[in-house]
């Protein structure tokens, strides 16, 4: 398969690896080395180093999207308790300083500065209602079930701490992406080398010539995406995946591939399987390791020519 995102650097890497190993084999007791010089244990190290990168992009992308989730799930008590506390400021102590220091609610979608600016607004004006109440008005201040500065404080405290955790690793995970990304582009430029050595190496019309892996996909039609179905088996334990057969007459093999951002990020979804045509079920823990993770998966359909389509985006979460 030629290169055609972050999800064939492996398996591309390693048709190549094959290749160099039959060459070499060929050309025993010498062997392929381009100049560096670079051999082909020097491809099996930089293929160990962009494994390692791929599954440390992988770790800091769930790490990500667990920061994520706990934002976005701690967002809504959070604003709406500050919306009670505008109402209660305004409905029982109309009038006082403390009313004209009601902030505009926070949008969900709101950047996190706003966020966190209106956080400590509401943090201060209650702590101010309560240091310093308006006349006929004995405190403190509470929300319904017995809310207080206090407990919002904490709260707020959590979410900002959240936010801090998805800026941190949002950086943590481009840093991972630059890696993964200076390894395989240090490789991609190996392999176009490799490949004019073996045509430099062998006549034209050599097994070894005509075998040698793509980096490119051949010019082509792109192919129909096939549906993807996948749900959580609670007996098995496994994410159980099916799609519709694809009826492309260069259909050369399905892909399953997976990604934990939502939406599904396509540039970042890593490999999981490939399959022959005819096969149009697989069933995998891969990438739901425990109970509650969630992860996107998309079917791809690869033609000979090397392009591709992928299906409809699947996220699925074990429950058990």
């Amino acid at each position: 398969m030629p290169f055609t995102g972050p999800s064939s650097y492996l398996p591309t890497i390693d048709e190549f690896r094959a290749h160099w190993n039959n060459v070499n084999t060929a050309l025993a007791p010498s062997a392929l080395t381009l100049l560096g010089p670079y051999a082909k244990a020097d491809l099996d190290s930089d293929r160990d180093d962009l494994s390692d990168s791929i599954t440390d992009l992988v770790a800091g992308t769930n790490v990500l999207e667990g920061h994520r989730q706990d934002r976005d799930n701690a967002k809504p008590e959070v604003r709406e308790r500050m919306r009670q506390l505008g109402s209660a400021i305004r409905g029982l102590l109309h009038g006082a300083t403390q009313e004209g220091h009601i902030a505009d609610l926070v949008n969900m979608t709101d950047s996190q500065g706003k966020w966190l600016v209106a956080m400590r607004d509401a943090i201060n004006n209650w702590t101010d209602v309560n240091a310093n109440p308006p006349a006929g008005f004995t405190g403190p201040l509470l929300l319904f079930g017995g809310y207080t500065v206090a407990n919002f404080t904490a709260d707020c405290t959590a979410l900002e701490a959240s936010f801090e955790g998805v800026s941190m690793e949002e950086q943590n995970v481009d840093d991972f992406i630059k890696a993964r990304d200076a390894i395989y582009l240090g490789v991609r430029e190996r392999l176009a080398l490799y490949r004019q050595a073996v045509e430099g190496t062998f006549p034209a019309d050599h097994p070894l010539v005509l075998s040698l892996p793509r980096i490119s996909p051949l010019p082509g039609h792109t192919p129909d995406p096939v549906v993807l179905t996948a749900v959580w088996n609670e007996v098995s334990k496994e994410m159980d995946a099916s799609w519709t057969e694809s009826t492309d007459p260069d259909l050369a093999y399905y892909t399953l591939r997976m990604n934990g951002e939502d939406p599904y990020d396509t540039t970042e979804e890593t490999f999981v399987e490939s399959f022959l045509p005819g096969v149009l079920s697989f069933s995998t823990e891969e990438g739901l390791p425990a109970a509650g993770d969630s992860m996107g998966y998309k079917v791809y359909v690869v033609l000979n020519t090397g392009n591709e389509r992928g299906s409809n985006a699947v996220t699925v979460e074990r429950t058990n």
